[in-house]
């Protein structure tokens, strides 16, 4: 068995909590060499947790999960003009048959001749899996991981003067869940221009102001503002960000409370089968906004414009239109 083949069974078999000697013995090599194929795998991008019990290690797979937990921050900086302009947006949902990629093109190219070069895509870039008995399976036509990457890295727009900031959401997390396997590590590794900050969440600096963007696990309510308004309510004083873009919710509002100004974003497809039937309200759009910061760094004010779809085109899924633009 040479150590190929000895890595690839070192992660089928701690798909679920195997003790080191147990692995040992599978492997027939000694435990340091074990905890040595470990460390390579964690090189790899492979999370294997080791837990110490009962007198032996358990080890198990985690995949390419992220375990950046509450230090996951990422910095920006304003132009020379201390403004920091960008375009938000969430939910694109690619691989469902309700997409809408000639939405997305639509959007994208408005930013680029409005001069703003930076999209923050506030988690659910994939519509994710379902498994076969599911009834959403249908709705997919993209079914697999490896399908879902290629058409995104393949279709999702590109020019060249805008990077694409993203989270990943509950939808995205499937892919991890499923095969182990990060869908927005894999993106950044073909695309430079889209940057993953991590799941669920992320508190970007720019500057000196803090912005939380977050992708929301939990149902919708009946009010609007309910969600982000129980997030800000949750925070301790110092704890507080300066603005919060919270996607997953389906919704455009803006809400100022405890001085934090929220921006529920919008989708950026059709209403899906799971939507109607849970009877979920679903506005299309993006937010085009301009934070702009004082000589301290700090947040001087913020201007925001909102951009609405009122239809959307119908079997958008079957009308691929690459958007490329290179203006270098």
């Amino acid at each position: 068995m040479d150590k190929t083949e000895k890595i690839q069974i070192l992660q089928d078999i701690t798909n679920k909590s195997i003790s080191l000697k147990e692995v040992s013995k599978i492997l027939e090599i000694p435990e340091m060499e074990v905890l040595g194929l470990v460390h390579e795998l964690r090189n790899y991008g492979i999370n294997i947790s080791l837990q110490k019990r009962n007198d032996d290690i358990y080890m198990l797979n985690h995949g390419e999960k992220d375990f950046k937990g509450d230090q996951n921050i990422h910095k920006l900086q304003t132009d020379e003009n201390n403004e920091f302009r960008f375009v938000a947006i969430s939910d694109t949902r690619i691989g469902s048959k309700s997409q809408q990629l000639s939405i997305l093109n639509d959007i994208y190219l408005k930013a680029y001749e409005l001069g703003y070069n930076n999209v923050i895509l506030c988690g659910n870039i994939s519509e994710g899996l379902y498994s076969l008995t599911d009834d959403m399976s249908q709705e997919n036509f993209l079914n697999n991981t490896a399908d879902q990457i290629d058409y995104i890295t393949t279709n999702y727009p590109h020019i060249s003067d805008i990077t694409t900031y993203f989270i990943t959401g509950i939808k995205d997390y499937t892919h991890l869940k499923t095969n182990k396997i990060n869908l927005g590590k894999r993106i950044s590794n073909v695309r430079p221009d889209m940057i993953y900050l991590g799941h669920n969440s992320v508190m970007i600096n720019i500057d000196n102001v803090n912005m939380l963007v977050l992708c929301s696990k939990l149902k919708k309510t009946y009010t609007v503002s309910y969600r982000p308004q129980q997030q800000v309510a949750s925070f301790r004083s110092e704890d507080k960000p300066d603005i919060i873009l919270y996607g997953g919710l389906l919704q455009m509002d803006k809400l100022s409370y405890r001085n934090v100004t929220t921006l529920s974003i919008p989708s950026v497809c059709a209403t899906t089968k799971e939507m109607r039937d849970k009877r979920y309200n679903n506005t299309i759009g993006a937010w085009y906004i301009t934070i702009r910061t004082d000589k301290y760094g700090k947040l001087a004010n913020m201007s925001v414009i909102d951009s609405v779809y009122y239809k959307t085109n119908k079997d958008d899924y079957t009308k691929k239109r690459v958007l490329k633009i290179n203006t270098r």
